[in-house]
């Protein structure tokens, strides 16, 4: 009988408790603004973080609350914009397109190696390990720790180099974020062009352990002066100089580092 009253005390307690409960939440009850679940809605859903928020749903609250820009979702672009500004009835500009680009050519016999590896298969644990044996300590690891963490599919990798799609790319930073040797960037998506190689060796150890490396001869700079230049023996581009043509460099580069995508 003991135990039996127990029971019944327990369960009336417990039916007690979860009614106040009940009524609690009910009547601390904060209605949520019907916008968020419409800017959500709009949005890519990758929760990429490229916007510096938590995700979607943590940007959706502050686009609503006016603590966030309705341009910040670089991967849904300016189609997103344009919702999330008609629901939030503010203008909106044009928000740039970028897309990520890896700066290494080089794949499966071009990669010299100077040791065999056989530890853990990430680019984050091969780069502990005096770069898993590749010869050059700038280049492509090719254990797609960034392929892993594209939530877009935009990334795969073929005879150890990881080859990005600008189709489905959305800017979204994370593979930038991923790679442990940094050799992944944004790029505008119109400026179709991008140097595959990262080395600051000289040209004389380039050419021994790479043959689509930047050798710094500076040829690219001689074609077209407005875009390029050689800093540190590796050539770069100016982003910001627009409707300039970069074919001639694209042609005279003796190693083919310079890289155009259609």
């Amino acid at each position: 009988m003991l135990i039996l009253a127990s029971i019944v005390v327990l369960g009336i307690i417990g039916f007690i408790f979860a009614g106040a409960l009940g009524f609690a939440a009910d009547y601390f009850r904060v209605e949520e603004d019907p916008r968020i679940a419409t800017v959500l809605a709009a949005l890519p859903g990758g929760n990429c973080g490229a916007c510096g928020m938590a995700g979607c749903r943590d940007y959706a609250e502050k686009v609503v609350l006016g603590q966030a820009a309705v341009t910040a979702c670089v991967a849904g672009g300016s189609g997103t914009a344009a919702k999330i500004s008609e629901v939030m009835g503010v203008g909106c500009g044009e928000v740039e397109r970028k897309v990520a680009v890896v700066h290494c050519g080089a794949k499966g016999e071009q990669r010299k190696k100077k040791g065999n590896y056989s530890g853990v298969k990430t680019c984050m644990a091969v780069t502990l390990v005096d770069g898993g044996g590749l010869a050059c300590t700038y280049g492509c690891l090719g254990y797609g720790d960034c392929l892993a963490i594209c939530p877009f599919g935009a990334i795969e990798m073929r005879e150890g180099l990881a080859f990005i799609d600008p189709e489905k790319c959305t800017g979204c930073g994370k593979c930038v974020s991923a790679c442990p040797r940094k050799i992944i960037s944004l790029r505008p998506y119109d400026f179709k062009v991008a140097i595959a190689c990262s080395s600051r060796d000289s040209g004389a150890v380039v050419r021994k352990i790479c043959p689509v490396g930047c050798i710094g001869c500076k040829l690219c700079v001689k074609q077209v002066a407005d875009v390029f230049k050689v800093t540190d023996n590796l050539a770069s581009i100016d982003y910001a100089k627009t409707g300039i043509a970069c074919g001639p460099a694209v042609e005279k580069c003796p190693t083919k580092c310079i890289v155009t995508s259609d």
